[in-house]
């Protein structure tokens, strides 16, 4: 079989990338049609909390109340989200004092910057999980 050629690996890449336009998002809640996807989309799902929602700021005002209606009725996928990301968060921040210690021993000095980076990074998305889900909560009056 013969390599891609620099434009069509291009072209497959954007179409991977575009998934989300190509594809309804609830479609994407099907298990079946998430397994056909790349590996490297299936991980881009996992960790983005935001890939089955609906755009709520485009559109008509029918359009943008139907998608927020969505995305409220969905927000239960971000307790979901937000318990994946505490995790990540929290095994890089126990991993940073070992790591250090490996540091001091021999000269890998970024390994433990590279973690707090990480962690910071972790805790920072966690962090906006848990204001989508409480926004997402608030009614339309307040």
């Amino acid at each position: 079989m013969a390599p891609l050629s620099g434009s069509s690996k291009l072209e497959t890449r954007a179409c991977v990338l575009l998934t989300k336009v190509y594809m309804e998002v609830e479609q994407l809640l099907s298990c079946e049609l998430r397994a056909k996807l790349p590996l490297a989309r299936q991980v881009l799902l996992y960790l983005d909390p935001f890939a089955f929602f609906k755009d709520a700021s485009r559109g008509t005002t029918v359009v943008r109340e139907r998608n927020l209606s969505y995305n409220r009725g969905m927000r239960w996928l971000l307790v979901l989200y937000l318990r994946r990301w505490l995790f990540i968060a929290a095994a890089l921040f126990l991993t940073i004092a070992p790591a250090e210690a490996m540091a001091a021993q021999q000269s890998l000095v970024f390994v433990p910057a590279a973690l707090a980076v990480a962690f910071c990074i972790a805790a920072t998305v966690s962090f906006l999980i848990a204001t989508a889900y409480l926004l997402l909560a608030l009614s339309k009056g307040t």
